[in-house]
């Protein structure tokens, strides 16, 4: 791949920032890859942090890759609770992804890591035919009292949602999300009541190898790690597990997001 190199681009009055790599040999049949990080990071930690398995997977493709950088290290998602200096300035991060994506004009697949992915559960319902497929890492969908978009339908788009059982940070099972044992934001959801929001009312098929369980429904994909922490799954970082909890290597973010998007356009 390529060096990554910094691009800018306005949006709605504002410069905003993202991370290019473009790979060695590139495919114009192959869809833009779109990252947006964590609080607290940028496009530059996520891809560190997250062991640059979307970088692999992007050569793997022939892919543009993206990791777009956040407004004050966060994102203006659709909590209500306003913390983050993005939901402060109502930073138009809606218009960011969606200028970025008209810049490439091609599919789009997106991943969201934890405040990342609570950006792209408000995409997914205010922009729904925006995105070919959406990646939700370790980020319940907040509970109805603290979500604007509670009553909007969130289309048909694929969605992969991955999330461990033991993550210190948002809850698997719904609850307070905490940072370092002391409680941030408001509540969310559990993982399996967030990937339900997204699948049909049938029962999932469930599938078991090792400490990694899949719950399939048609269109919607539920990835649980048993024991791991707050963690973007790879085969190589184990990154600061007193504050993320525990990491695994048993699976690869990058092949889930190859297997589960080739088996939905099959």
């Amino acid at each position: 791949m390529t060096n990554p190199r910094t691009e800018f681009i306005d949006v709605v009055g504002r410069r905003r920032s993202y991370l290019h790599i473009t790979p060695a040999s590139p495919r114009s049949a192959a869809p833009l890859l779109l990252a947006l990080h964590g609080s607290s990071q940028q496009g530059r930690t996520m891809r560190s942090f997250s062991g640059r398995t979307l970088d692999a997977l992007a050569e793997r493709l022939g892919a543009d890759l993206v990791y777009l950088n956040g407004h004050g290290r966060a994102w203006n998602d659709a909590r209500r609770q306003k913390l983050s200096r993005a939901q402060n300035a109502d930073v138009d991060d809606v218009s960011f992804v969606s200028t970025v994506i008209d810049r490439f004009d091609r599919p789009t697949i997106a991943v969201g890591y934890s405040n990342g992915g609570q950006l792209l559960h408000r995409i997914l319902r205010e922009r729904p035919a925006l995105l070919a497929g959406a990646v939700i890492i370790a980020a319940g969908l907040p509970i109805d009292d603290d979500f604007m978009l509670v009553d909007v339908d969130p289309g048909p788009t694929p969605v992969l949602l991955l999330h461990g059982t033991d993550d210190p940070i948002v809850p698997y099972h719904g609850g307070t999300p905490r940072m370092l044992g002391r409680a941030t934001r408001g509540m969310v959801q559990s993982a399996w009541a967030t990937a339900r929001s997204y699948a049909p009312a049938a029962e999932p098929a469930i599938s078991r190898e090792g400490d990694v369980e899949r719950a399939d429904w048609e269109g919607v994909r539920l990835v649980t790690q048993l024991g791991t922490g707050h963690v973007i799954p790879n085969r190589t970082t184990a990154p600061a597990r007193l504050v993320v909890g525990p990491s695994h290597h048993d699976i690869d973010l990058g092949e889930e997001i190859e297997s589960f998007f080739t088996l939905a356009v099959r």
